[in-house]
């Protein structure tokens, strides 16, 4: 079966963030592609995320990541942070934090579209994100034909997404310890990308 997974990069970065950083440095289509059987053909990976634009290293990371993910052909869908304030009534005065935009409409509208389209005959969401359960049985209701499955990052689960989709499985951390990128990467064209210091010592 033709599939494609659609990965919500924020939601997997918090399942993750607290363990050991080589993490980030995930091959995201070879870990996608163990999912699948042997009469399963992967078609595309996308990844949807977001630079958080006031943090400049951060930045500088995430965009090598995101090089290096798209070397191994994995797609890139960026939505945005947006500055919100809030008051604090501890402090007594007003707070600026950052809200991640556009990530799940971007999901669900690409999922709709590869549907519609019938560029895939299962669709495999990586999130444990409740917001998406309407899209899944838009999905399901419109174009019956198709599979849904979940993949709950490390350390998620939900009932209400597994009983949404056909099929569900969770990431096991032997899964993630399989798939780090090497510390560098050749690019076709002899360029090099190498994994930050910070998440992977030389």
């Amino acid at each position: 079966m033709k599939s494609v997974f659609l990965i919500d990069g924020f939601n997997f970065y918090h399942s993750i963030k607290k363990l050991d950083s080589k993490y980030h440095w995930l091959n995201y289509k070879d870990f996608c592609a163990h999912f699948l059987t042997k009469n399963d053909i992967l078609t595309d990976v996308y990844f949807f995320t977001a630079e958080a634009y006031w943090i400049q290293d951060a930045v500088i990371r995430h965009r090598v990541f995101m090089d290096a993910c798209r070397h191994f052909g994995v797609k890139i869908i960026l939505g945005k942070f947006k500055e919100k304030s809030g008051y604090c009534p501890k402090c007594k005065s007003l707070s600026i934090h950052h809200e991640e935009k556009y990530t799940d409409v971007n999901i669900a509208l690409t999922a709709y579209r590869i549907a519609y389209k019938q560029e895939a005959e299962q669709i495999f969401f990586v999130t444990g994100d409740t917001d998406l359960v309407p899209s899944i049985q838009a999905i399901k209701d419109d174009f019956p034909n198709i599979r849904i499955g979940v993949i709950f990052p490390y350390g998620k689960h939900n009932q209400e997404m597994k009983t949404a989709a056909d099929v569900c499985h969770k990431t096991k951390k032997d899964a993630l310890d399989k798939f780090i990128m090497p510390r560098v990467i050749v690019k076709a064209n002899g360029n090099i990308i190498t994994c930050p210091d910070r998440w992977i010592k030389p």
